[in-house]
């Protein structure tokens, strides 16, 4: 099986969100990620970028490392930071037969990660950093019976 890899470490502050949607737009493109996956991939990303930014580092800053790797048909992305630990087993399930206005702001970024993704999993290695790893099954487009390989697809990636 061929694995496809891209990497990006910037500065875990709002100002990099431009450049990670880009970074997480141009991998799925060059890898031929269903439109329909790429909009998951790319929602859940975003939402973990931000709760690393705002939960894990505050006002600290710090860095965070982002790997886009295909595995044949599927889609892993992994973020790494720095930042301060987090429990998801602490974060409580959301009511969402609650009425919105009864609802507390905010709370949402983790369910919709998991309602988004296939595999959500954290990892905490104490000074090594967190570890955030989310899959998305069967992502990658694969060309209908005597179609060329996706246009933007690198022939390196044929085999995906």
């Amino acid at each position: 099986m061929t694995t496809l890899q891209h990497e990006l470490t910037v500065t875990g502050d709002h100002t990099a969100l431009p450049q990670i949607a880009d970074f997480v737009e141009a991998a799925c493109e060059q890898c031929c990620v269903d439109p329909c996956a790429r909009f998951d991939i790319q929602l859940a990303v975003e939402e973990a970028c931000c709760n690393i930014i705002e939960h894990a580092y505050s006002s600290a800053g710090g860095r965070l490392h982002l790997r886009f790797e295909v595995k044949g048909p599927d889609v892993e992305v992994t973020l790494h930071d720095s930042g301060q630990p987090f429990d998801p087993a602490a974060i409580p399930t959301p009511d969402l037969e609650r009425p919105l206005e009864e609802r507390p702001i905010g709370g949402l970024g983790l369910h919709l990660m998991r309602q988004l993704m296939d595999e959500v999993s954290f990892d905490f290695a104490g000074d090594a950093g967190n570890t955030l790893a989310m899959v998305k099954r069967n992502a990658v487009r694969q060309p209908a019976p005597g179609r060329p390989p996706c246009p933007s697809r690198p022939a390196e990636c044929a085999d995906v």
